[in-house]
């Protein structure tokens, strides 16, 4: 008995990994498709404006071993310029970091939900914004349009909506937790 367990600890392992491995593929295939809605992009002017949409699981694709939150529904806002020859702010507006709350919206239905927490997030660029803005997670069975509003007034003067399509958004969270 000892000696086929020691045989079968090392194929069950190797299958672990295997399935571990496809995951993380299949949701970076994912989050890069375009079809996806999961990364999208939208320029105005001399401004990018990047949406990510943060799977279920996402701290568990960097490795990190953490707690689910199965409550929240998390998404990176990116602001950066258009070109690299955009000046550098030596001093950021205090609007960048305060009131944000205010300028982003999630869209369920004929529901609008106010973010939990909008926060700017440290990220070391001198030239560019980074936001964590989270949403109370409800359930999407029953929702047929969904969509992340950012009333951008500070950079581009304009509001923005990204459509987010259900069912992308529930593949993600699923293949996230598998990791």
């Amino acid at each position: 008995m000892k000696i086929r367990l020691t045989i079968f600890l090392p194929v069950i392992f190797i299958g672990m990994m295997a399935c571990h491995d496809r995951s993380r593929n299949e949701l970076q295939q994912l989050m890069t498709d375009e079809q996806s809605g999961l990364l999208q992009e939208k320029r105005i002017g001399d401004v990018v404006i990047r949406l990510t949409y943060l799977p279920e699981c996402w701290e568990r694709m960097n490795n990190r071993p953490t707690s689910v939150d199965h409550s929240e529904m998390c998404f990176k806002i990116n602001v950066l310029p258009a070109n690299n020859n955009m000046d550098q702010r030596k001093e950021e507006p205090m609007s960048t970091s305060y009131g944000l709350d205010t300028v982003f919206q999630l869209i369920l239905n004929r529901d609008t939900l106010a973010p939990l927490m909008a926060q700017r997030m440290a990220n070391g660029q001198l030239n560019g914004v980074e936001y964590l803005v989270i949403f109370e997670r409800k359930p999407l069975a029953a929702v047929q349009q969904a969509a992340l509003v950012y009333k951008d007034w500070l950079f581009s003067a304009t509001r923005l909506v990204f459509p987010l399509q259900k069912n992308y958004l529930q593949k993600s969270d699923s293949l996230s937790c598998r990791l």
